[in-house]
């Protein structure tokens, strides 16, 4: 996969990876699919290995495939310093995917690769923002959709950007009062307006629940400091519990020597808000406005949530206004489900799933 940058509304950048342009224009209603990594990782996440990647599954099926670094990962720019108030980590980072990430790829290179739709592939910390960007993006009127301003928006930077640092976030109070709104065009805080609307056809969400893992936080607690931004765990600990020691035969030896290369520090506001706040709004205000197909899996053996049916049919369940949703548990899975040996099978589950939602997308049937 190749690197790139884009420019965003709001002055800042997104960075990550893209597989390259198709030698011929995919099927009718071929969906573009845009992955977000989990905390602590990076875009590396989806191009781990030549086996372990999306690269070779978008070539076989002609589905383009882009990997996101996440606000304030690698040169990917942080969120605001400061949290406004009464919002959230999540609210305030799923905002900014709806308002200047997603608006920005999708003008980059919808017309590049000939897609017609988003399915937005989503792993652990950042299931919550993409509930929320979803949420938002249903709100949309058709009146507003697909129509492109002139903005600097989506423009390629080929200079390489100097990483903006991540910052401590404030978790301050939560807005009971703030939903979606169905205005269709979107106001960025700076007051400039968006640019063309992504047109999204489906979410696939992994490795984010609802009954933690009690036994894995008690382990996890000793390495997150209150008073610092953000938390490294070490490696061989990252290692152990999110892809299993090498005896257990759950991931295969050549993970283990790209772990270093994908590693990266996670913001203490995202753990504190996934653990925090997030459980008692994101089903109300955000989950059950969403409309697009939603495909929901946890790993057999994850180390965050416990994979019960009764946690897996609660998650799903708060999606009520989705025209399709499908849950499920892989077998043979760990918590990096792309990293692991189960993972191909995940990756043809995911491709196949979203070109089913692009072409539901197509037929207008949601």
């Amino acid at each position: 996969m190749e690197s790139f940058s884009l420019q965003l509304c709001n002055d800042g950048i997104v960075t990550g990876l893209r597989t390259p342009a198709l030698a011929h224009r995919p099927p009718k209603d071929t969906p573009l699919i845009v992955g977000f990594h989990g905390g602590s990782y990076c875009a590396e996440y989806y191009d781990a290995t030549k086996i372990h990647s999306a690269l070779p599954y978008s070539g076989s099926l002609r589905v383009p495939f882009v990997s996101v670094n996440g606000p304030g990962y690698k040169s990917s720019t942080a969120l605001p310093e400061s949290i406004p108030e009464n919002s959230s980590f999540f609210q305030e980072e799923g905002k900014y995917l709806h308002d200047e990430i997603l608006p920005a790829i999708w003008q980059a290179y919808s017309t590049e690769y000939g897609v017609s739709s988003v399915v937005i592939l989503a792993h652990s910390l950042s299931v919550p923002m993409s509930i929320v960007a979803a949420s938002f993006n249903a709100t949309l009127t058709s009146s507003t959709a697909n129509k492109p301003q002139e903005n600097k928006v989506g423009k390629e930077i080929k200079e390489k950007e100097e990483p903006e640092p991540r910052r401590q976030q404030q978790q301050p109070e939560i807005d009971e009062d703030r939903q979606p709104n169905n205005e269709g065009e979107k106001q960025t805080e700076s007051g400039k307006r968006n640019i063309e609307t992504y047109p999204l056809a489906g979410i696939v969400l992994s490795g984010f629940g609802i009954v933690p893992n009690a036994d894995i936080m008690a382990r996890v607690h000793p390495f997150v400091d209150p008073k610092a931004g953000h938390v490294t765990f070490p490696l061989a600990f990252k290692n152990e519990i999110m892809l299993l020691p090498p005896s257990s035969s759950f991931t295969g030896s050549e993970i283990y020597e790209q772990t270093e290369r994908l590693n990266t520090t996670v913001s203490l506001a995202e753990l504190s808000d996934a653990y925090g706040p997030w459980p008692s709004y994101w089903k109300e205000r955000y989950a059950k406005h969403v409309k697009c197909p939603v495909m929901y899996a946890l790993a057999e053996k994850d180390c965050f949530w416990m994979p019960n049916s009764e946690a897996m049919t609660d998650f799903a369940g708060a999606f009520e206004a989705s025209v399709r949703v499908e849950t499920g548990v892989v077998g043979g899975g760990v918590h990096c489900l792309k990293l692991c040996r189960a993972g191909r099978g995940w990756y043809a589950r995911v491709f196949g799933w979203a070109i089913e939602c692009g072409v539901a997308h197509g037929l207008g049937r949601f």
